[in-house]
């Protein structure tokens, strides 16, 4: 399976609410990855971690959002796109969980999909939430 990046100072966005948050999020895919190479995608614990991974990754964009707009900035529209579409796709991996038997390979992506659109695997960069400048994305 693909590992699950460590958190690094370089990935900060300068905001401790959604760094810490980050980092909250990368431990919780590490400990997912673990369980399904431990326990499968029907183990209880990954099971229990994922409903709590799509809790906190909503609660998360709704902090990201609100600190953006605090700052009077705004995602990308593909960007917003893309993450929503992320989103979505592990709230209803979550949802069906528990009736529905998934390959974790597939398991594997969903889960992490979300990561590339927060941090760029060739500079491990977090999109940056600075006053001044906007955002910026890990391709500028």
């Amino acid at each position: 399976m693909t590992p699950i990046p460590r958190w690094s100072s370089s990935m900060s966005v300068k905001d401790p609410l959604l760094d810490a948050q980050h980092i909250e999020l990368l431990e919780i895919c590490r400990s997912m990855q673990s369980d399904l190479e431990r326990e499968g995608p029907q183990g209880w614990t990954f099971l229990q971690r994922l409903d709590e991974f799509a809790f906190l990754l909503r609660a998360h964009d709704a902090a990201e959002a609100s600190a953006l707009r605090r700052r009077g900035q705004d995602l990308p529209y593909g960007l917003h796109a893309q993450r929503a579409s992320a989103l979505r796709d592990i709230e209803a991996l979550a949802s069906n969980s528990h009736s529905e038997k998934f390959d974790p390979v597939v398991m594997q992506y969903v889960l992490c999909g979300w990561i590339q659109y927060h941090f760029d695997a060739r500079q491990g960069e977090a999109m940056r939430i600075e006053p001044d400048r906007g955002p910026q994305s890990w391709s500028s």
